[in-house]
C-alpha cells in the first residue's frame, strides 16, 4: 500500500481551513434584492450609499419645488413675504385723514385711488407723505388740495382733479420709492368730495 504523506503535519498544530475568505469580495459589494417593494430597495440603497465614506462630504443641493401654475412651494431659504391689503373710502370734505404709516423696514407695495361720487361729479383727490415728529402737524385745506402745513414737513405724492368713477393705480411709483424705508413714514389723503376710495398694500419688510 502506498504512504501517503500529510503535507500539513510539519506546519503546526492547526490545519489549513477549505475555505478562503476575503478581506473585500466585491462580487458581493453591493446588496442583491430578492424581495421587498420597491420603497424597501430605495432605503436600502440609499442607506448603503450614505454608509459609504467617499459620499459623506458630498453636498446636495436642493431647489425650489414648483407645484400649480407658477407657484413655489417655500423651501428653507425662500422667504415668502405677507402683504396687508386694506381699504379706506372719504365721508367727509375737505377733511385730512391719517391713512396709514410704515414702520422702519417696511414696504408700500401699491396704492389704488378710484374716484366714485354719488351724483357723477368731478372730484380732486390727494395723497400725501411726511416723516419725523407729528404731534403738532396740522392743515389747511381747500377744494381738496393741501394748500398749507405746519408743524412738519409734508409732500405730495399725488394730487389730481378727476372725472367720477375712473381708477388710477400707483404701484409703479411707490413699489420702488417706498421699499424697505429706513424711517417711519406717515401718509395723508384728503377728497373734495365724500365717496372715493383708496386701496393699499404694505407689508413687514
Amino acid at each position: 500500500m502506498p504512504i501517503i504523506k500529510d503535507k500539513y503535519r510539519g506546519k503546526g498544530s492547526q490545519t489549513r481551513s477549505k475555505f478562503l475568505t476575503r478581506s473585500n469580495n466585491k462580487a458581493i459589494s453591493n446588496p442583491v434584492f430578492t424581495e421587498g417593494s420597491t420603497e424597501q430597495k430605495k432605503e436600502i440603497l440609499k442607506d448603503s450609499y450614505r454608509s459609504n465614506p467617499e459620499n459623506k462630504n458630498q453636498i446636495t443641493k436642493t431647489s425650489p419645488v414648483i407645484s400649480g401654475k407658477g407657484l413655489i412651494t417655500p423651501t428653507a431659504s425662500h422667504k415668502v413675504i405677507e402683504r396687508n391689503v386694506n381699504g379706506f373710502s372719504f365721508t367727509a370734505v375737505n377733511e385730512v385723514n391719517l391713512l396709514f404709516s410704515l414702520k422702519k423696514g417696511d414696504s408700500l407695495h401699491g396704492i389704488m385711488l378710484h374716484s366714485y361720487t354719488a351724483d357723477g361729479a368731478d372730484v380732486t383727490a390727494g395723497i400725501y407723505w411726511s416723516s419725523g415728529d407729528q404731534d403738532n402737524i396740522s392743515f389747511t385745506v381747500s377744494s381738496g388740495i393741501i394748500t398749507e402745513t405746519k408743524g412738519a414737513i409734508n409732500t405730495c405724492l399725488f394730487s389730481s382733479s378727476m372725472p367720477a368713477n375712473i381708477s388710477v393705480d400707483l404701484e409703479p411709483i411707490v413699489s420702488s420709492l417706498f421699499k424697505n424705508v429706513n424711517q417711519e413714514i406717515f401718509f395723508y389723503v384728503v377728497s373734495s368730495l365724500a365717496g372715493p376710495s383708496i386701496t393699499y398694500s404694505t407689508s413687514n419688510g
